[in-house]
């Protein structure tokens, strides 16, 4: 007998005992076969496919770069790590360091407000600063945290069908692409407003130029501009990895459905309970690997959608009450960009929220159709 398809499902909800275990195999490959032609063989070793790991490799290498993500050995994923994989090393220092420039870098933005603060647009650019410094702090201590305890390893180590890999091995490449060159325009903006025009970047070298006056703050500038870039990345690749996971997810999830609507077709509406156990299991596998990524992730997500939403609202109400004092074409265009982001970045982070949890529901679909079908 040839195993082609479902290998024994080790993430099954144990109903009797109550207990779950950790999700070890996903998104195994069917060939587009049925279920019923579907046959397990516990002796054969599955061959090697490509892991989440391999089709996210652009977009992971980029997040090495910034200490966003951690490769460890697939040994050493799970929930019990031996103290030897937890060990330090160059990539966990370096990750470590980040984490704690940037939450340092959010505790100096509190330093932006003084005594002489006035209601107007210099107290809102203020207020935005901090919310998004925020979130870029919670996202990089996320996924570096993630990472250092093996739960993203455990995600990324499970293989994906042939079909599943090329497309996320393609979006994540595209995805790549669009945050570098997003990373690349911010921080030319961003050097050419520090450093060539008259702009007021007080709010930013605070708190230089706000509490402690110095007469040329080229120094505080310079170190912002390795600051902002840090930040720039931890805003961009963490909601972008989070979407094509959530993309991965939503696929498979489809492919599920697919599977049992090929078997509901052509069976005449009748199907095995071995077959309708077998798609359940695989459901119930991809929920509960859903589940265990968010339980990693939850964090990021929350700041990336609370902290967006309220810049978002507060730049809304600048560009609608003062936008009679921006006369500079560059002024006006760098808050219209920052708009198109934020708000950007809130569709990505709540779009892929809401298409997984579609998925996941115990009201979707798939999750009806198995619960009919069974009886």
């Amino acid at each position: 007998m040839t195993a082609v398809g479902p290998v024994p499902l080790e993430t099954v909800l144990d109903v009797e005992c109550g207990k779950t275990s950790e999700p070890v195999s996903l998104f195994v490959k069917t060939n587009g076969k049925k279920p019923e032609d579907i046959v397990i063989d516990d002796e054969i070793v599955p061959k090697s496919q490509m892991t989440i790991e391999d089709g996210l490799r652009p977009l992971l290498a980029s997040m090495k770069l910034f200490g966003l993500y951690l490769r460890r050995r697939s040994d050493d994923a799970g929930q019990d790590l031996d103290k030897k994989s937890r060990k330090w090393n160059a990539n966990t220092i370096y990750g470590a360091i980040v984490v704690t420039l940037l939450w340092i870098n959010a505790a100096r933005m509190l330093s932006v407000f003084s005594r002489e603060e006035r209601f107007g647009m210099g107290l809102f650019n203020k207020l935005i600063s901090l919310p998004w410094s925020i979130q870029c702090a919670v996202s990089q201590t996320a996924f570096y945290a993630a990472s250092f305890s093996g739960r993203l390893a455990v995600v990324f180590s499970q293989p994906l069908g042939d079909s599943c890999a090329r497309h996320a091995r393609r979006f994540s490449a595209v995805l790549a692409i669009i945050s570098w060159s997003f990373i690349m325009i911010s921080m030319v903006c961003f050097i050419y407003v520090t450093f060539f025009t008259d702009f007021p970047m007080d709010a930013m070298t605070a708190p230089f130029q706000i509490h402690i006056i110095i007469s040329h703050p080229v120094i505080p500038q310079i170190i912002l501009q390795f600051l902002g870039l840090y930040q720039i990345s931890a805003y961009v690749f963490s909601q972008a990895m989070t979407f094509v996971l959530a993309m991965i997810f939503c696929y498979e999830f489809k492919k599920v459905s697919k599977d049992l609507e090929c078997c509901l077709d052509n069976q005449q509406r009748r199907v095995s309970d071995l077959d309708i156990e077998t798609l359940r299991q695989k459901h119930q596998e991809i929920s509960m690997t859903v589940s265990h990524l968010d339980d990693s992730l939850m964090f990021s997500n929350a700041s990336a959608f609370c902290c967006q939403l309220a810049c978002v609202i507060i730049l809304l109400y600048v560009l609608i009450f003062y936008h009679s004092l921006m006369s500079d074409p560059l002024t006006i265009t760098s808050y219209v960009f920052w708009m198109l982001v934020m708000f950007f970045g809130l569709a990505l982070t709540a779009a892929g929220g809401i298409i997984v949890h579609h998925y996941v529901s115990p009201f979707s679909y798939l999750s009806l159709l198995l619960f009919f079908a069974h009886l």
